[in-house]
């Protein structure tokens, strides 16, 4: 078997099936490490303009790999849940090559935190699987990913002679609503497993500390 055969076929073994060995949460590993590079975007886009930031290149995809751990654990059991595990839905977490697909399919995500989600899943396609020639597009931003642009949350001198797509996407801002996002998406599946409230207040604080980040950083004088 090819390797890359072999590598999917185990990881996906390991989220459908029991098998011996240890384990434990690691999504609080990846929050921690976003925790990280967002301290050192909020100091990066300080030094700069107030939002310029090469981390959130880094800190976007960790989101994604916590909000991924957690799935896992919560779905597995291991987080003192008061559902019961479903082989079925372990099956699908396995198998899905969308972790955001899954959580449309399996939880109620209000609108606004749907539509996030699935443009911040985009954001972690252009960011981790770089296309990076000109799209032709006004500014230099995708037309697919305009919303962002509208609202502000893009690294933007705001004409249509913009800078490059990529640079475009080291906002300390991006981060901060990433950050956001996956914050809203990880108390709504706490929530919907019925974790115990000391446990889901314990691990809420971790995606909640960017908060504390951005407003010591403003506190600070300028460069």
């Amino acid at each position: 078997m090819p390797i890359h055969q072999e590598g999917r076929a185990s990881r996906e073994s390991r989220i459908r099936e029991h098998k011996g060995g240890v384990w434990g949460s690691s999504s609080q590993d990846f929050v921690h490490l976003a925790n990280t590079l967002f301290e050192l975007s909020a100091s990066d886009a300080h030094s700069v303009d107030g939002n310029c930031s090469m981390y959130a290149l880094a800190g976007i995809p960790m989101l994604f790999s916590a909000l991924r751990c957690l799935l896992i654990e919560l779905n597995a059991g291991t987080m003192y849940t008061g559902t019961l595990v479903s082989p079925e839905v372990q099956q699908e977490l396995a198998a899905t090559g969308s972790d955001v697909r899954f959580i449309l399919q399996h939880y109620s995500v209000p609108l606004d935190l749907r539509n996030r989600l699935q443009l911040l899943e985009q954001i972690r396609h252009e960011i981790l699987h770089p296309s990076h020639r000109p799209s032709g597009d006004a500014g230099n931003t995708p037309v697919y990913l305009r919303q962002l642009r509208d609202e502000h949350l893009l690294q933007s001198t705001g004409k249509d002679t913009d800078y490059i797509w990529l640079e475009q996407l080291k906002s300390h801002r991006l981060f901060r609503w990433a950050f956001e996002t996956v914050r809203e998406t990880a108390e709504l599946l706490l929530q919907t497993h019925e974790v115990q409230p000391f446990i889901t207040s314990l691990l809420l604080a971790s995606y909640a500390q960017y908060e504390a980040t951005d407003v010591t950083q403003q506190s600070k004088p300028g460069p």
